[in-house]
């Protein structure tokens, strides 16, 4: 028997309903910052690779250079990122874009918030489930975007 379209409705489940209901649960310091989702994408990637040019989050996120500007220029004057003289290039023009405290403070509790979100949810389930359910999720990370190498978020 095909289990693919199975599989794939539950995956849907999870990915599409389940994210909604995690996020709606652990957002609320988001939005007391009036954080947007481009916002967010910017403290992500920041948080998982620690600095980045201006360039390389424009590329990195799929967007526009005005766009990313306009993000960064956000996230500053809400105290969440800061720049620095880019060291690795001899150009004097070139910025590095870091995580204040204050960003990777809120990343924090709002990973730590999803990470207990996703606890309540299996919390009872048995051994021999846990360890079926830790075999699925190694297989999904293989194979999705969250899997490759660094691109995963640091042990919290």
């Amino acid at each position: 028997m095909d289990r693919m379209p199975e599989t794939v409705n539950n995956l849907r489940d999870i990915y599409g309903y389940g994210y909604a209901n995690i996020f709606n649960d652990v957002t609320d310091t988001v939005s007391k910052l009036h954080i947007s989702k481009s916002q967010m994408e910017v403290l992500q990637y920041l948080f998982v690779h620690n600095q980045a040019t201006p360039s390389e989050i424009t590329e990195a996120l799929n967007t526009t250079k005005s766009s990313t500007t306009h993000t960064l220029k956000k996230l500053s004057n809400k105290n969440l990122i800061s720049f620095k003289m880019n060291e690795l290039t001899n150009d004097r023009r070139s910025k590095l874009v870091t995580l204040n405290p204050n960003a990777k403070k809120l990343l924090v509790e709002f990973l730590s918030n999803i990470k207990d979100s996703i606890y309540e949810d299996i919390k009872d389930i048995t051994a021999d489930e846990l360890a079926e359910l830790h075999k699925a999720t190694e297989i999904i990370l293989k194979y999705t975007d969250g899997g490759k190498m660094n691109e995963t978020y640091p042990e919290i």
